[in-house]
């Protein structure tokens, strides 16, 4: 992973509620697996009470495929300015 899609997906986790995941996920998959990231998210949430916990949570319970819309999402809304 070259360092900055590394640092697009740290930065958009620090500054991102993980409630966005509806809005990413919404129109990309079946109703049965939006319900059930988003019932995965709910329980995340209440277990840790830290968005960026949940974040990796979720994150690190994703398939293959979701995790293939997550980063396409992050890289495709997500900027950064390199420095010199």
């Amino acid at each position: 992973m070259k360092s900055i899609v590394m640092h697009r997906i740290l930065n958009f986790i620090h500054n991102n509620n993980i409630d966005i995941v509806e809005e990413i996920f919404k129109d990309k998959v079946g109703t049965g697996t939006l319900t059930h990231i988003l019932n995965k998210k709910e329980s995340y949430k209440k277990q840790h009470n830290d968005n960026i916990k949940v974040w990796f949570e979720f994150i690190s319970h994703l398939d293959d495929e979701n995790s293939e819309i997550l980063y396409h999402h992050i890289n495709s809304k997500t900027t950064l300015k390199e420095t010199p």
